[in-house]
């Protein structure tokens, strides 16, 4: 289980340029069958925006 501080040190590891996330999609809540279809695959993590 993470805690508290090592939440903060991958925040800063973020913003330093250590850590680099691999984003394919960001897609909208309403969206989301449509971003999960297998038949269209991306290279990346798919996101599900949850706020407009």
């Amino acid at each position: 289980m993470s805690d508290r501080a090592q939440l903060g040190a991958i925040v800063r590891r973020v913003r330093d340029g250590r850590l680099r996330t691999n984003i394919g999609n960001v897609s909208p809540l309403d969206d989301d069958a449509v971003a999960f279809n297998p038949t269209q695959r991306s290279r990346g993590k798919t996101i599900i925006r949850v706020r407009p």
